[in-house]
């Protein structure tokens, strides 16, 4: 029998967490540090969670610098305020004005991390006595903005400060010499980009003007001039020649040649000599970049990689570079190979699907988001693959049904085909369809075999593509295969949204912006049925797994079940009250999960068409939706940049209401027993804890009856804690409302207030409120009190007087007997 979900809960999410600029590495490797917006996002590495996140969200104050010395970090922001926190703990420590007159452009911490020199947008350096907190040194001399600054200790222990600056020009300032001119060095010819120190006393400076200069720091000149023919954005320079025996070289190194690593826009990582000036080594492994043969008819050229910058890290001796996409890449130093790359900002997601692994289970999550590249993340480290090959936005994706093809359209009009290797876990194009002339939206593989693939265009078409004939040897392919279209069918008068197949593979469907959906005999080439009825366009069709159904999601808000023998619609759900973008069947066609442009997951009852459960799963429209093979998992993608993963919890929700029943059992038992044995003081709590306002009241009369009771139920409620007393606050409010229980109410009121001040009840969840409705009941209770009291006054009163009357006109015997 199957069982039916009732829940899914989040089990982990991908969210945007870097925007651009500075990053950096903690120095065991195992936390990134990088840029949101205003914010500072500290995420693990090997699992891409944010840890936390350092600062304020505040629009108006966006970091402009960070940089970090083992525990502390010391922020600029564009409101020229600098900040410096414990990154460890996120606690800030102090907060003062730069006295910049512009914004800080870059910042770096002295070796002992006693200094701190900011370089800033008025072409000066700042530099900072960070346990004092007083800026010591105002350098000049710059006459542009200040790229780069690096800290120089000479042979005869006198600080220097180095910085770069958009003019070409390398300054040199003596922190020991008040007011002196700086040094400078000419030699470039665009801005510079980096400076890093090779041994005591050689400086090597890299610029956009694609040349490398090595520098001597003793006789202030330079030593060579290396044409790296790239415009390089970072140098590094390994503190030790030993971190380079992976790489085998031939040659041999004096202990003080300057050697270092570039990272430019080639998006290569190179090794180069600073004495010959050659290139020893070029990162070969391109995995990450690799591009397939474009079409002719592509709309654009792919832009190249470009690394920004990067750092290297001696724990896990691993190269850390940011790309202008807003990607942070890790290389191996062994061979320079992609280790894992995190992808900081995915913008609008538009689809997704699971990729079973090795086991028959969800390994990998397979995205098209808002630009021409295919993501491919780990569900367990979230480390994304890309697939390049497309030349504009991918907008649909699906899987083949033994998971070994990925199919991809885009905005080029071009389908391809992607094959996935499970051993080596390597994808790569094996084929691609062109014909469409719009925009290709949707496509949809066969059901029972890899035989065809169906695809929707903008141009309102409809198109068969042939798989038969596939080639998926990875050794065979030199290039895409050309697929071959089957038939082609003029499917609507609008844009196709959606495609699907049916469970036989003998029909598919299409939905269209034309607000109707038809159904096509794949066989003959026919139209079977124009399903009519929805008052907007069509997002999504689905065919069900079992029954002879079709669901269709629309703008309108409505899901529609239509039978796909006689063609007429079944049932309509009603619930969504933006449009539906996505449904997907579950429980073997018994219920629809469905999402909408208002950010929620609604889960239907398709016999009932009753809303089994509202989720608030994103904060814009959800473009994707897919289950995994075994239903347990859900995933996710929206508007908001985030791709979530959803976990059935249908049967630890039935267990643990189950496991509540049991304990709500047991209580009620202890319950009546402690009433039976007269034992109300324990009871009492206990009766709290059920949540049993009723039960509560008779044990509260129980106590009051006896003798002290009053005394001992004030002991009893001393003992609570302040839930107890909030939740028997709501509880005196309805028997506060009834006469016959008010007594018992008052009482209860008087301990209260005995026992918490005024403060603490405000303090409490419920208070206010509390006290705001306990008000007027009281005040009626002292009316009809008052009422009472003058009516016995005036019976006190009257008997009082008939007495006096007696007493003051005897009647005697006789009279009695007359009268």
């Amino acid at each position: 029998m199957v069982q039916e979900k009732e829940n899914f809960v989040e089990q982990s999410k991908h969210t945007s967490f870097y925007t651009g600029g500075q990053f950096a590495i903690s120095n065991d490797g195992q936390y990134l540090l990088c840029t949101f917006n205003a914010l500072i996002h500290i995420l693990d590495i090997q699992t891409q969670h944010i840890v936390r996140s350092i600062g304020q969200d505040d629009t108006s104050s966006e970091v402009a610098s960070f940089t970090i010395f083992n525990d502390l970090i010391v922020v600029a922001y564009r409101n020229q305020l600098l900040r410096q926190f414990n990154w460890t703990t996120g606690t800030c420590l102090r907060t003062w004005k730069s006295v910049h007159k512009s914004a800080i452009t870059c910042m770096t911490f002295d070796p002992n991390g006693s200094l701190l020199a900011t370089g800033g947008a008025d072409f000066t350096v700042k530099i900072w006595d960070v346990g004092h907190l007083y800026y010591t040194h105002n350098l000049k001399g710059s006459t542009s903005i200040i790229r780069a600054v690096l800290f120089y200790t000479s042979e005869s222990k006198k600080i220097h400060v180095i910085s770069g600056s958009d003019d070409g020009r390398i300054y040199l300032h003596n922190l020991h010499v008040s007011g002196a001119k700086p040094t400078v060095l000419e030699g470039h010819m665009s801005t510079v980009t980096s400076l890093v120190l090779s041994n005591d006393h050689t400086l090597i400076s890299s610029a956009r003007d694609r040349v490398v200069i090595i520098w001597d720091l003793q006789t202030l000149s330079s030593i060579r001039t290396i044409p790296v023919m790239e415009s390089v954005e970072t140098l590094i320079s390994l503190p030790s020649h030993d971190f380079l025996k992976p790489f085998k070289l031939k040659q041999t190194f004096a202990s003080d040649e300057p050697l270092f690593f570039t990272f430019g826009n080639s998006g290569l990582i190179k090794l180069w000599s600073g004495t010959t000036g050659r290139c020893l080594l070029i990162q070969e492994d391109k995995t990450y970049e690799k591009v397939t043969n474009t079409s002719s008819h592509s709309k654009d050229i792919e832009h190249q990689q470009v690394f920004l910058n990067a750092y290297f890290n001696e724990t896990t001796r691993m190269f850390y570079t940011n790309t202008i996409d807003h990607n942070i890449v890790a290389f191996n130093i062994k061979k320079l190979k992609l280790e894992k790359q995190f992808i900081g900002e995915l913008g609008d997601v538009l689809d997704v699907r699971f990729l079973n692994g090795n086991e028959n289970t969800p390994s990998y999550v397979v995205v098209a988001s808002n630009d021409e590249k295919v993501k491919i993340f780990n569900l367990n480290t979230w480390h994304c693959q890309m697939l390049k090959g497309h030349t504009d936005i991918v907008i649909g994706l699906d899987i083949s049904h033994d998971h070994s093809l990925i199919a991809t359209c885009s905005k080029d009009d071009i389908i391809r085909i992607w094959s996935y290797d499970v051993d080596k876990s390597l994808f790569s194009c094996v084929a691609m369809a062109e014909g469409h002339t719009g925009d290709v939206a949707a496509i949809a593989f066969a059901k029972t075999s890899n035989a065809f693939i169906v695809s929707g265009s903008q141009d309102t078409t409809a198109k068969v593509w042939s798989l038969e004939n596939l080639i998926l040897d990875n050794d065979e392919i030199k290039e895409p295969q050309n697929l071959s279209s089957i038939f082609t069918l003029k499917t609507h008068d609008k844009e196709v949204n959606s495609v699907a197949i049916s469970f036989n593979d003998k029909q598919f469907a299409t939905g269209s912006a034309d607000k109707t959906a038809k159904i096509w005999d794949l066989r003959n080439q026919k139209l079977l049925a124009v399903l009519s009825g929805h008052r907007r366009g069509i997002w999504c069709v689905q065919y069900s797994p079992v029954n002879p159904e079709l669901a269709t999601a629309s703008a309108d808000g409505l899901i529609k079940i239509w039978s796909t023998k006689e063609y007429n619609c079944l049932q309509t759900i009603e619930g969504h009250d933006a449009s539906v973008l996505r449904i997907v069947y579950l429980s073997m066609g018994t219920q629809i999960i469905s999402s909408g442009s208002d950010g929620l997951l609604k889960l239907w009852d398709v016999k009932t068409t009753t809303c089994v459960k509202s989720i608030d799963a994103h904060d814009g429209k959800i473009w994707g939706m897919a289950a995994s093979t075994d239903e347990n998992l859900l995933v996710t993608c929206a508007s908001d940049s985030t791709v979530t993963i959803w976990r059935d919890s249908t049967e630890e929700d039935r267990q643990v209401k189950r496991e509540k029943v049991e304990e709500v059992l047991l209580m009620e038992q202890e319950v009546s027993n402690l009433l039976m044995n007269k034992k109300y003081h324990a009871a009492l709590k206990i009766a709290l804890n059920l949540n049993q306002p009723y039960r509560t009241l008779t044990i509260i009369k129980e106590i009051l009856n006896e003798i002290n009771g009053t005394d001992h139920l004030k002991a009893t409620l001393l003992q609570f804690s302040d839930d107890h007393l909030n939740l028997l606050f709501s509880y005196v409010i309805d028997w506060n409302a009834n006469t016959r229980h008010s007594t018992e109410a008052q009482i209860v009121i008087k301990m209260l207030l005995s026992i918490l001040t005024p403060d603490q009840i405000m303090k409490l969840p419920n208070g206010q409120k509390c006290v705001e409705s306990l008000l007027p009941y009281t005040e009626r209770h002292m009316s009809r009190i008052e009422r009472l009291s003058q009516q016995v006054l005036f019976l006190d009163f009257s008997w009082h007087s008939m007495k006096y009357l007696d007493q003051s006109n005897p009647l005697s015997s006789d009279e009695l007997q007359t009268t």
